[in-house]
């Protein structure tokens, strides 16, 4: 049976997930920004790039432009999310960006969403079997949020979370940081440094990027690895 299932959030396990459960399953991926993934607010870690391969071609591999350190792989997040999302995209996965959900209501196991968006072929209405909220996905920049209402949906299976702070620096400049509790060098001439604290360390060129952001407390949990097995775990249960 076709199960017809409402993601909201275009986090990497809503990509992942609805990789996963295409072509068996109709998919929506709901997200509020403009373009899924943006802004980025993950390290760009891999600690095993050979579970890239059931997803990525080679040439997708190849234009990650991985580089090994000692805490994984770094590569550019952004890119990671772009290629899944084509993938997604290839499996028929609908993606409605710019779109806000009004309200939730739950009614003999179905779910009806009113929506709005700015975009002309965004439907107003949706009817789904099931609705995942994604990680992180409750509210956007400018006071956007969804309103999940009178119906909570079932949530993603999240982990405990602190603030980290995230910053991209010339690879030149990052030699002279310590106290970083991931380093991450790219193959692009770039380095993520994340600290669980607030830091004073002010690289010599500035940040090119630097963002504030809730994620998992354990740095082990933030790889694309440790995404992918939480998405395995709760695929056993869900469908």
């Amino acid at each position: 049976m076709i199960v017809r299932v409402v993601l909201i959030g275009g986090s990497i396990e809503a990509l992942l997930l609805s990789i996963e459960l295409t072509p068996q399953h109709d998919v929506t991926i709901i997200e509020l920004e403009a373009e899924i993934g943006l802004p980025v607010q993950h390290p760009g870690r891999i600690l095993n790039p050979s579970k890239l391969q059931p997803y990525l071609t080679t040439d997708q591999i190849s234009f990650l432009e991985l580089k090994e350190n000692e805490d994984g792989w770094g590569c550019r997040w952004d890119w990671v999310m772009k290629h899944f999302a084509a993938v997604a995209a290839r499996q028929n996965v609908s993606f409605f960006t710019r779109t806000r959900i009004q309200s939730c209501t739950e009614h003999d196991n179905t779910y009806v969403l009113e929506l709005t968006s700015s975009e002309r072929t965004t439907p107003t209405h949706m009817i789904a079997d099931r609705v995942v909220l994604m990680p992180g996905q409750t509210g956007a920049p400018g006071g956007r949020s969804h309103h999940l209402s009178p119906s909570q949906p079932l949530g993603f299976p999240s982990l405990e979370t602190t603030e980290w702070f995230g910053g991209t620096v010339l690879s030149g400049d990052a030699d002279a940081t310590t106290g970083a509790d991931l380093m991450l060098a790219r193959g692009d001439g770039m380095t993520e440094l994340w600290w669980s604290t607030s830091s004073s360390w002010v690289p010599q060129r500035g940040y090119l990027e630097q963002c504030r952001v809730h994620l998992p407390c354990e740095k082990s949990e933030l790889s694309l690895d440790s995404v992918m097995s939480r998405v395995r775990d709760f695929l056993t249960k869900f469908v």
